[in-house]
This record gives structure tokens, C-alpha cells and sequence, in this order.
């Protein structure tokens, strides 16, 4: 049987018209290659669509990277210009301690130096009015000299020497030393 069963097939197979198969033939390449061609494009996209995916993935993680980075660089601002401000109030307070301290030193001065000059200017007053008061003295003891009882007798107008002469040299000494403080 196994002859005759080869018989039929090749009979089979020589009734068979070799373009039929021959056509069988090339539409079945054709399809393959054609299904190859979408499978390639297919892996092509699939190999994109990975890529895509993997770029996407790098720039979520860039931009996450990036959102730690900005609020890190944001924290650091804030830092340092709380440093600096708190430098700033530093200084500031620094400066504002240094003008009150001038202040107190030159109304210290000042308070010295006005009293310096009241001492000085009350010891100054005091040699004058001792300068006046030594000055009337000898004036009246030079006018009271100028009539000496051992001199010739007085003429009536000589002898009558005023009794508040004394008083009238001071007055004119007082007011000599009243110019001289005006001046």
C-alpha cells in the first residue's frame, strides 16, 4: 500500500498545474514578507516606543532632580539672606551701640568742657575783681596821700577832702570793670 499511496501522490501531485502552485507559492512569500516587513516596523516601534519611554523616564527624573535642585538652591537663598540679615541687624546694632557711645563721650566732653570754662572764667572774675579791688586801693591810697598832714596847710578847697570818696572810686572801678567784661 504504500507503493499505491505514492502512486496517488504523485499522480495527485502531477495533475496539480505547477502555476497554481507556483502562484500558491509567491502569495504565501509575499504575505511572509509582508508580515516580516510589519514585524520589523513593529519591533522598529516597539524599540522606539522603549527609547521614548526610557528618554521620558530620564526627564521625569531630570525634572524631579531639577524641582530638588530649585528648592535646595531656594533653601539656600533663604538661608543666606536670613545670614545676611541677621549680619545686617549685627551690624546695625553694632553701629547703633558705637553713635550712642560717641554721643555719651562728647556730652561728656562737652559737660567738661563747659565746666573747665566756668571754673576758668569764675577764676578770672575773681583775679579781676581782686586786680580792681587792688587797683582802688592804691588809687584811694594815692589820693588820699596827696593830702598828708605834714604837707603845708590845705587851701579850703584841698581840705575838704569828701567823706564817700571811697564809695565814688569804687563805683568808677566797678564800672571800669563792667566795660571791660562787655568787650
Amino acid at each position: 500500500m504504500r507503493v499505491r499511496d505514492m502512486a496517488l501522490d504523485k499522480a495527485y501531485f502531477d495533475a496539480i498545474e505547477i502555476e497554481v502552485v507556483k502562484k500558491k507559492y509567491y502569495n504565501a512569500k509575499k504575505v511572509e514578507a509582508v508580515f516580516a516587513d510589519i514585524r520589523r516596523q513593529a519591533e522598529a516601534l516597539t524599540a522606539e516606543n522603549e527609547r521614548m519611554r526610557a528618554a521620558i523616564s530620564a526627564l521625569a527624573d531630570r525634572r524631579v532632580e531639577l524641582g530638588d535642585a530649585m528648592l535646595s538652591a531656594q533653601g539656600v537663598y533663604r538661608g543666606a539672606v536670613e545670614k545676611a540679615n541677621a549680619r545686617a541687624a549685627e551690624i546695625v546694632a553694632e553701629a547703633e551701640k558705637q553713635a550712642a557711645e560717641i554721643l555719651r563721650e562728647a556730652r561728656r566732653q562737652q559737660e567738661d568742657g563747659v565746666q573747665r570754662t566756668e571754673r576758668l572764667f569764675n577764676t578770672m572774675k575773681r583775679q579781676h575783681q581782686e586786680a580792681i579791688e587792688a587797683l582802688n586801693s592804691e588809687w584811694q591810697a594815692y589820693l588820699c596821700g596827696l593830702y598828708s598832714p605834714e604837707s603845708e596847710a590845705p587851701t579850703a578847697a584841698e581840705s575838704e577832702v569828701p567823706e564817700d570818696l571811697e564809695d565814688k572810686v569804687d563805683a568808677i572801678a566797678r564800672q571800669l570793670f563792667a566795660i571791660n567784661t562787655e568787650e
